[in-house]
């Protein structure tokens, strides 16, 4: 079978290799089409040792099951299915207070397992067994059901942050995620949805979005935030670029009481941020945390588009067929679209 395959900074290959083994303990699936990550892009400019050379690359994706195990339970042939990709040991004191996200112990599929970017993908003993497998029923279509990882990392970012019905949600970074967040906030109950978007391709993009107010770069952005609030600033802020200075400045855009959720993360050599303590003292502002998602999260994020309470179609720019993975790379690299999609 054909596959994108990792070799290290800008190398990239579409190789022959052997399909994923049938056995009776794990699920084999045939790719119907897998989302360009930002985690992908990331790896693409800068080599990463966590990533081996020659992996199979690829973790948001839909598939459909062609191999079930005899020991598999629940599923049958032409199941579609999804997942939540980092896989979890279930022993760890995360994984036992129900936070497998925070795993000791992470393996994740594209880095430890081989990935989606390929025409057959397997979901290995230890994803059955931690229950990363989500169907994906018949109303929700292909492409969207391959956002539900990323979906799914945006749903615990904001169930960390509290957000909820009335609240008003400043997003800042308008990239695919940022976007997605959109949705997250929609579907949640969040009665103002802001996004801020510095580069100019994408703010076009961000106005189809379910918004009340796209706020460009160059405003100032302290300002806007004031007149749209009557003063008061947001009830949650969620930072979506990887920006520090965006993560030092949210504080300072949230109402008393407010939440800031610093989804997007630093580089790791300049990881540090300068906030003024007083405003989250005196303001009460709380500051979260969020990383990756859980499977529980990323059935929600099934749940959620198949209600239609969550809908991915102006997200989803661009798509290309597996061979041209290059192509769907510079769309992402020069952000003139938001999610592309790769197909087999």
């Amino acid at each position: 079978m054909k596959a994108v395959r990792y070799y290290g900074e800008g190398d990239f290959r579409v190789e022959e290799v052997p399909e994923p083994k049938r056995r009776p303990d794990n699920l084999v699936a045939q790719v119907l089409c897998t989302a360009i990550c930002g985690t992908d892009v990331k790896l693409f400019k800068q080599d990463n040792p966590r990533f081996k050379k020659g992996q199979t690359l690829g973790h948001e994706f839909c598939a459909e099951v062609v191999h079930v195990g005899d020991d598999v339970p629940g599923w049958a042939l032409g199941d579609r299915l999804t997942m939540a990709t980092s896989i979890s040991c279930m022993d760890c004191p995360a994984c036992r207070a129900g936070r497998t996200n925070l795993c000791d112990h992470l393996t994740p599929i594209s880095a430890d397992y081989p990935g989606a970017f390929a025409e057959f993908i397997e979901v290995p003993p230890a994803g059955i067994r931690g229950g990363n497998a989500v169907k994906v029923p018949a109303t929700v279509p292909n492409e969207w059901a391959a956002l539900a990882e990323p979906l799914s990392c945006a749903i615990n970012a904001q169930q960390e942050a509290g957000v909820g019905p009335g609240d008003s949600v400043l997003i800042v970074g308008g990239g695919p995620l940022g976007c997605l967040h959109v949705e997250v906030a929609r579907a949640f109950g969040a009665a103002k949805v802001f996004i801020v978007q510095r580069s100019q391709p994408r703010l076009g993009l961000c106005a189809k979005m379910r918004v009340d107010e796209v706020i460009g770069g160059d405003e100032d952005l302290a300002g806007r935030v004031k007149a749209l609030t009557g003063g008061r600033g947001v009830d949650v802020v969620v930072v979506s670029a990887p920006s520090a200075e965006a993560q030092a400045t949210a504080p300072e855009l949230a109402a008393k009481g407010g939440r800031v959720s610093l989804f997007a993360s630093l580089p790791k050599d300049a990881p540090d941020i300068i906030i003024n303590s007083r405003t989250v003292h005196y303001r009460q502002v709380s500051i979260h945390g969020a990383t990756d998602s859980t499977p529980a999260q990323v059935q929600l994020a099934v749940d959620l588009m198949a209600s239609g309470q969550i809908r991915c179609d102006d997200i989803i720019t661009h798509s290309f067929p597996l061979e041209k993975i290059h192509d769907g790379l510079s769309v992402m690299i020069e952000k003139r679209g938001l999610k592309v999609l790769m197909i087999p």
